[in-house]
């Protein structure tokens, strides 16, 4: 039986060498463990599988933060002035085309409406008069 070697952690150091050395000699194992005295072809390849990992679920927390900040910028954006009879009129229509998929409505309507919120657009709804029909 072989004797197991304590776990030695990464070091950042070694994290940017592994890296530099898989660009410039693709996954040939046997290459890059020569270059780690202390560690075997399997461990590089370990250690490689975590970086990547790590790197895509960096990519996608930042890919998911510029989607908040987008649409806090797009809530911050939002009017706050009178409506104007022209934005009653797409309110109306954006309402009636909408109307099957009710519990949805207002983020729909909103959608048609730039600067509104859904919830300015109900309430906006409840307060004017509807057309006869």
């Amino acid at each position: 039986m072989t004797e197991r070697t304590p776990k030695i952690s990464w070091t950042p150091e070694e994290d940017a060498h592994l890296t530099s050395l898989i660009k410039e000699h693709g996954t040939s194992w046997s290459i890059i463990e020569n270059n780690f005295p202390h560690r075997d072809a399997k461990s590089c390849k370990n250690r490689f599988a975590g970086i990547k990992y790590s790197t895509a679920i960096k990519i996608k927390n930042l890919i998911l933060f510029k989607e908040i900040l987008l649409n806090r910028h797009q809530y911050l954006k939002r009017r706050t002035t009178d409506w104007t009879d022209e934005e009653d009129e797409k309110l109306r229509q954006a309402v009636e085309d909408n109307r099957r998929a009710f519990s949805d409505v207002w983020r729909l309507v909103a959608e048609k409406i730039p600067d509104r919120t859904w919830q300015q657009c109900e309430k906006r709804w409840n307060s004017i008069p509807k057309p006869r029909k």
